[in-house]
């Protein structure tokens, strides 16, 4: 007779935390598995992979985290902030009562019978959308029917120093968009402190020195636009140039801090001429991505003046309305416009947000599940 012989398997995997519990329940009478549980964070063999978890209302906002990466492990997961900010945002570029209660309406149904994430994103912002028609005052175009409980975006003007007079809303979303930036820097400087990276947690533009740098504008401007006397020309240079400085010297700096013996990669002329390069594309990017903010108000504008001209087209001037062209108006507007809004704040989203703080370089959790057999 031939030796009886067992064989013996070994399998690695990862398992999410709340999982562990119920396995090792599952196997404790059974003498023949073995199994260890590493909960070590530095005996990782390879990256963990990535399972999003949040609460049911911001679940359908994790398409947008997964169109653009998944967060590694020792990154923040930002669909709260993506579901808030992004239905802010749409709901002051598409305000208005009607449109926004129809597309809430519309579109949460089908999301409660199809699932599908794009229609309960849809809804969420369709509530932002009621909410600022109230603030606007505009329902279904309409804008003498109920008063608007802050202004009306088309024709609300603000007198500025040096500037002249401007669109409420325009300086509002500038506003709004150096809060949102600095909101970004802080995010940032939290998922490089978790990575443990010294450079981009102090040094980077988006880090401590970027930040100190971006709010001591921020600071000045409001100073300048609300008729307050402005810092001393000392304190102003150490303000905006200690940061810069420290920008401008982040790789020696880090290199010294961590102690590091490796050399420039390339000579000191060269470091200076790339540095100086670096850092007035980095001035570039606070410029544009803070103005690109102002495309809220523009929008805001926008849609009031559209459904304006749609109002007329339809004779509601004349008193007696075409209800048909004010129906299909609305309907081509909620459509067509909500895409085009849904698009900009996506943009918004990806290019002046996402940039700063969010790498998205995390894979899937995909665990292995037994097919159902039919």
């Amino acid at each position: 007779m031939k030796d009886s012989q067992d064989d013996s398997y070994i399998l690695c995997g990862w398992m999410a935390e709340d999982d562990v519990e119920k396995f090792l329940e599952e196997i404790k009478d059974d003498d023949k598995v073995f199994v260890v549980v590493e909960d070590d964070h530095d005996a990782y063999f390879g990256e963990p992979p990535t399972k999003l978890e949040n609460p049911k209302l911001f679940k359908p906002f994790e398409m947008y985290i997964q169109m653009y990466g998944l967060p590694a492990h020792n990154e923040m997961d930002p669909t709260i902030f993506v579901a808030i900010t992004y239905s802010f945002i749409f709901g002051v570029m598409f305000g208005d009562v009607g449109q926004g209660a129809f597309a809430f309406n519309r579109w949460s149904l089908i999301y409660h019978f199809k699932k599908a994430p794009l229609a309960g994103i849809i809804a969420t912002a369709g509530v932002f959308s009621t909410i600022f028609g109230f603030m606007f005052g505009s329902i279904f175009g309409f804008e003498d029917i109920i008063e608007p409980l802050w202004i009306r975006p088309i024709d609300h003007m603000t007198t500025l120093p040096f500037l002249g007079k401007l669109n409420t809303v325009f300086i509002v979303a500038v506003a709004f968009g150096m809060f949102l930036i600095i909101v970004a820097m802080i995010l940032h400087i939290i998922n490089a402190a978790r990575s443990k990276d010294i450079e981009s947690t102090w040094f980077d533009p988006n880090g401590v020195a970027g930040l100190i740098f971006y709010i001591a504008v921020v600071v000045t401007i409001v100073l300048f636009m609300t008729g307050n006397p402005l810092p001393g020309g000392i304190v102003m240079g150490i303000m905006f140039g200690v940061p810069l400085l420290l920008i401008f010297l982040k790789e020696p700096l880090t290199r010294m801090i961590e102690k590091r013996a490796d050399k420039m990669e390339t000579g000191p002329g060269m470091y200076i001429v790339q540095g100086f390069f670096e850092m007035f594309e980095t001035l570039l990017s606070y410029f544009s991505n803070t103005i690109s903010f102002i495309r809220i108000g523009a929008f805001a504008v926008s849609h009031a003046a559209i459904m304006e001209v749609v109002l007329q087209l339809a004779g509601t001037e004349s008193g007696n309305p075409n209800w048909f062209g004010v129906i299909f108006g609305n309907l081509f507007v909620c459509g067509f416009e909500g895409l085009i809004v849904g698009i900009q704040v996506l943009r918004l989203e990806y290019y002046e947000m996402f940039s700063r703080f969010y790498k998205g370089s995390g894979r899937a959790f995909d665990p292995y599940t037994k097919k159902k057999t039919k």
